[in-house]
């Protein structure tokens, strides 16, 4: 039986086995936050690392964006064509943007950082896709060998953009801009894990300087001191209190 259940035990005692809520040990509670922005840094880590060194597929996750891109394209299969080819990288970048924010908005930071490292692994899987547009050596799905169906060949294309020439510097120029992803969730968890630190810090030097200030002050004694005796009369004693003697 539990000792806290036990009607007859006194409340002192079954106080001895109540454990503290986790929001009553402030040192567990700091120590989870620090180990979560820890491991937080570690996935974002452990992603930029694959996103940048195995030339924009990142293993599983590169499966989901590649289902968010062909979504994208079935999106908006009813607008016209250049609208329709960009929906696909559109779609698998905005797709975890979007989720970031819905995640910013609910203040889940740990979830944000990480939603905005896959944005930005997404989003060098499309530069790399624009880096191909003159060089055709990715292997599309569907693809017939023509490069008909290579999204940024067309758009970056005589038909749309009329921009192959410049293919390099827009690649390079998106992959820059997924690197500041991957740099706001890094920075997210590092203000996660700093800035209890400092506002406790902070917290103590006011501590502190109002005490200093409280301590600076001059102490007065009043004019006219309050005496000893407040001029009431002295409580009876039992003898007083006796009757008098009729003479």
């Amino acid at each position: 039986m539990d000792p806290r259940l036990d009607p007859d035990l006194p409340s002192e005692v079954a106080a001895l086995f109540e454990q503290p809520a986790d929001d009553e040990r402030p040192g567990l509670a700091a120590w989870r936050r620090t180990w979560s922005w820890v491991v937080a840094a570690a996935l974002i880590a452990t992603l930029a690392w694959l996103t940048y060194t195995r030339d924009g597929w990142v293993p599983l996750l590169s499966n989901v964006d590649f289902g968010v891109h062909e979504f994208g394209h079935l999106l908006l299969m009813w607008a016209p064509r250049p609208l329709m080819v960009l929906g696909g990288s559109a779609a698998q970048v905005l797709f975890p943007l979007g989720l970031a924010g819905y995640f910013w908005w609910r203040a889940d930071r740990f979830a944000t950082s990480l939603m905005l490292a896959w944005a930005g692994s997404s989003l060098n899987n499309v530069s790399v896709y624009i880096y191909d547009a003159t060089r055709m050596m990715l292997l599309l799905w569907g693809d017939d060998g023509t490069g008909s169906n290579h999204d940024w060949r067309y758009l970056l294309g005589p038909e749309v953009l009329d921009a192959l020439a410049a293919t390099d510097a827009i690649a390079m120029t998106v992959r820059f801009f997924s690197a500041l992803l991957f740099v706001a969730a890094f920075a997210i968890c590092a203000h996660g894990l700093l800035a209890p630190r400092l506002a406790e810090r902070s917290e103590r030097e006011r501590a502190a300087e109002l005490a200093r200030r409280r301590a600076s002050l001059p102490v007065r004694t009043p004019r006219n001191p309050v005496p000893a005796s407040t001029g009431l009369a002295e409580p009876l004693t039992p003898q007083d209190e006796s009757p008098t003697p009729l003479g």
